[in-house]
């Protein structure tokens, strides 16, 4: 990995990054060396993180990282990482669930070399406890720690379509509202993850109940929202000749939360499941040891091309650099990828994997990193993890800059995100003369005020105006207003101060359109416009239903009307989607949209013109592929299309 420098200690501690496995198919890991400070000794175990699936593995990242601290501070090496198809990892073809069993084998294995250790214990947190119990026997584990693990694959696959049912995507979007009838949320996926039938079909398979009892100490963690389903296998196992702890410490809801900014560390289950641990492995006195070597670089095939993605660090913050093998830094500006809320670097749904992998083949650098207080990065300067709007963020996202100019040279920079991450790409780009272009997503705030919080302003935030049109003629909805299931009088109150609100920019308009100038314009349009000025591209994604059309339209007028035309600020509006494009299909066609508007916009750009560049620079090389600008992306205009 590249990295800062460190003193000798605190490089054999410090966690470190690699890729291991299949070499077409490589896989991210995390090694966490035995403390053997901390503890007085190495257990001589090493201890493999199996992780959940989908939204489950997100909202847990965190605490996946604190538990690995726990065991690695008591002695015990330990390996977290991503399965194929899951997280950094590359995709792979084949049934998931057997290749998932077979990466738990590849990272056990990983492990005993690296750490130099012969025992094995696994970890598993919901489908990655039933994963971890199926290969248990066959990593020759020694120990077997379960949190909430799934029991029945069949049933847990039949729990998953029931929440997908459940889900607005299915209630709330029309086929026509799409942007083409073919866009909708289908059977084989869930929540914007693959889930495919033969996937379900593979987890029917399985079932710890029908197991044999595993010939190994079980530590066993109950949900604290749900009870009775660990007492069921604690009763299939019972007959077993090994001891098997079952704990009702209370911490599991707390942790997986709706959003990964709630979740809460488990640290008093990490300490007992530690302490219970420790007893099967006593401390023996090591010498010396030097950090293991490790692969830092990965190749990857994306379509016809080669991706290298290169593991990073710098000022104790932690990325990954795609690009093209053989391609010129200096060519396009670098993009960067800025955390959606409090979701480590892969982005919702992998969002930012695939967007990375897709930009790098276009030809582009790109970095993905976790801000302060997120994923694997150190805390704030404050000392906190999972703080969305961090002031410091901004100074990390400038952190970024310095250290892809200085390691590739990166002539300038377009900061990208989505929801917070296009809050502090915004902030970033006014602030910093090297930001040459921005891609805004669902921005919801231009705005944080000391003492605002995500949770007050979800209280005070409605749906957008678009939704509540679309839903006043549904008869489904006058029966839920009826019924006293939608708060009428906040909503409305809302809607009243939006039709102010435009009525104000209508106004700001006319004055600006009389007048030729923009000292009418509120404070956000006129950065906007100070940024076109300055040669910056802006391009402002949006879910046609999203509050955040409504958030922009206050700022900037209908269709952003507010910010004139211009070629360097476009506007691109999806229908059938969400806040985080979560159906499959929108993710894809948004990584489209975004590659080839890039493209476009850069390819031909000569970067003399850009600010910041390096005088020593390489010359400009002509990139040929250029893709053709979608048609529903326009500049700023006021007939700009829905």
């Amino acid at each position: 990995m590249v990295t800062q420098q460190y003193p000798s200690k605190d490089i054999l501690y410090t966690p470190l990054a690699f890729w291991f496995g299949d070499a077409a198919t490589p896989m991210l890991g995390w090694y966490h060396p035995a403390r053997i400070r901390d503890a007085g000794g190495s257990r001589r175990c090493g201890v493999v993180l199996c992780p959940p699936f989908g939204h489950e593995y997100m909202v847990s990242y965190l605490a996946y990282k604190h538990l690995a601290t726990h065991l690695a501070k008591a002695g015990f090496d330990v390996c977290f990482f991503d399965y194929n198809n899951t997280g950094d990892a590359a995709d792979a073809v084949g049934d998931r669930i057997e290749l998932w069993q077979n990466n738990i084998r590849q990272a056990a294995q990983q492990l005993r070399q690296m750490a130099g250790i012969e025992h094995i214990a696994l970890f598993g947190l919901r489908l990655g406890g039933l994963l971890a119990a199926t290969v248990a026997a066959s990593v020759d584990a020694k120990a077997l720690m379960l949190m909430a693990p799934v029991i029945s694959g069949r049933a847990y696959a039949r729990e998953m379509l029931v929440l997908r049912s459940m889900s607005s995507l299915q209630k709330d979007v029309e086929t026509e509202q799409t942007i083409d009838p073919n866009h909708v949320v289908t059977d084989d996926e869930l929540t914007g993850y693959e889930f495919s039938a033969a996937t379900r079909s593979s987890l029917g398979k399985l079932d710890l109940s029908k197991l044999p009892a595993p010939a190994m100490p079980v530590f066993l963690q109950q949900r604290d929202d749900i009870t009775g389903q660990e007492a069921k296998l604690v009763q299939a196992w019972h007959h077993h000749d090994h001891a098997l702890q079952l704990s009702a410490l209370p911490g599991y809801a707390a942790m997986m939360r709706e959003d990964a900014h709630d979740t809460e560390v488990p640290h008093a289950i990490w300490q007992e499941m530690q302490a219970w641990l420790a007893r099967y492995f006593s401390l023996h006195d090591v010498g010396s040891r030097d950090a293991p070597a490790t692969n830092d670089i990965a190749s990857l095939r994306i379509a016809n091309t080669i991706v290298e993605e290169e593991l990073v660090e710098f000022e104790g913050m932690t990325g990954i650099v795609s690009h093209q093998t053989g391609a010129d830094a200096f060519a396009l500006p670098a993009v960067i990828l800025c955390n959606i809320g409090a979701n480590h670097r892969v982005g919702n749904h992998r969002l930012y994997v695939t967007l990375a992998r897709s930009l790098a083949g276009q030809g582009f650098y790109v970095l993905r990193f976790d801000k302060s207080g997120i994923g694997y990065s150190r805390t704030t300067p404050d000392d906190q993890e999972n703080d969305v709007h961090a002031a410091s963020s901004v100074d990390d996202l400038s952190s970024a800059m310095y250290f892809m100019q200085g390691k590739y040279h990166s002539p300038s920079f377009v900061l990208t995100g989505l929801c917070s991450g296009a809050y502090m790409a915004y902030l970033s780009g006014l602030r910093d003369e090297r930001v040459s272009g921005l891609v805004l997503m669902n921005q919801l705030t231009y705005r944080w005020r000391a003492g605002d919080t995500i949770d007050a302003r979800k209280k005070a935030t409605i749906k957008s105006t678009h939704y509540y049109v679309h839903a006043m003629a549904r008869g489904d909805t006058w029966k839920r207003v009826l019924k006293g299931q939608v708060d009428f009088r906040q909503i409305t109150g809302n809607l009243l101060r939006r039709v102010g609100k435009r009525l104000h920019t209508q106004w700001q308009s006319l004055g600006t359109r009389l007048m030729h100038s923009n000292l009418f314009l509120g404070q956000v349009a006129r950065n906007f416009k100070n940024l076109e000025a300055r040669g910056a591209e802006l391009l402002l994604i949006y879910e046609a239903s999203d509050t955040a059309v409504d958030v922009m339209t206050e700022q900037c007028g209908r269709h952003a009307k507010l910010l004139g035309q211009s070629e360097r600020i476009s506007l691109k509006f999806f229908s059938g989607a969400d806040h985080t494009f979560t159906p499959r299909w929108s993710q894809l066609a948004l990584v489209d949209f975004i590659s080839g508007h890039l493209l476009h916009r850069f390819s031909c750009r000569p970067q003399a013109r850009v600010a910041a560049m390096p005088a020593s620079a390489s010359p400009h090389q002509h990139v040929d592929a250029i893709t053709e600008l979608d048609n529903n992306a326009k500049p700023v205009s006021a007939d700009v299309a829905e």
